[in-house]
């Protein structure tokens, strides 16, 4: 009888200690661990709102999008899921090389008195690969406002359709160069992850591999806006080496 209680009460502990210990790694961002326990995806905002946020055949949500709502609540920004009047638009550039990497984010505001603001953040990141998570260890946010003027940047913005864009995984020429639910993810190239938020509507997608896939309408209509956009804000030239 008393081997049958002491085996008991060693599996409970077992139990209690291994559930502490997921406790405790699935609270920690910072450490990496051997196994993988990621971050839990974020809540998607129930509204009225018409939501475009692409998923995974597994029906899970995109990686990037996951990303873009971990470093949104760190920088204590507004959740774009919620519409906005009249147009928000958020490029968040990855540069995924390594655990420490930098990462670039330009939030452009239009609002119904057609005020036309663009705040630039730089930002130093940890990135947690068993979490799943990137910690903004450091940011810097400034204004920023085009060579060109407003108006032939809105302009531009508008010529190539840059808020209409689908995401790069559903374009017919992607999924003809690489099969169905086949996603050419397997690089460490620049993304560009995009939100778009208006009165009743919000969209997400996101475009990598710039020059391998130029050729498609779409992919070198955002590489063009992101040249553009990245000489007449002034962000920091990238090495072509990054597309």
């Amino acid at each position: 009888m008393t081997t049958k209680i002491n085996y008991k009460k060693a599996i409970v502990m077992t139990l209690t200690i291994l559930i502490g210990i997921t406790i405790l790694l699935a609270g920690c961002n910072n450490t990496i661990y051997p196994i993988y326990i990621p971050a839990k995806a974020p809540k998607v905002p129930e509204n009225n709102i018409v939501k475009d946020i692409p998923h995974y055949p597994n029906g899970q949500l995109y990686i990037y999008y996951i990303l873009a709502k971990q470093k949104e609540k760190q920088l204590g920004l507004s959740a774009p899921e919620n519409g906005y009047d009249s147009l928000l638009m958020r490029m968040w550039f990855t540069y995924p090389q390594g655990i420490y990497q930098f990462a670039e984010l330009v939030e452009l505001r239009v609002d119904s008195s057609k005020t036309i603001t663009a705040k630039y953040t730089m930002m130093k990141i940890f990135f947690n690969p068993s979490r799943r998570y990137e910690v903004i260890n450091w940011h810097k946010d400034s204004l920023m406002t085009p060579k060109c003027g407003w108006t032939a940047f809105m302009d531009t913005l508008k010529t190539f359709q840059i808020t209409k864009l689908p995401t790069i995984e559903v374009l017919p020429e992607y999924i003809k160069k690489n099969g169905k639910n086949n996603y050419d993810y397997d690089n460490t190239l620049l993304t560009v992850s995009v939100e778009i938020a208006t009165k009743n509507e919000y969209r997400f997608f996101q475009y990598n591999n710039f020059k391998k896939y130029k050729d498609i309408d779409e992919v070198n209509r955002m590489y063009l806006f992101e040249l553009f956009q990245r000489k007449q804000l002034g962000l920091r030239e990238n090495d072509e080496d990054w597309y």
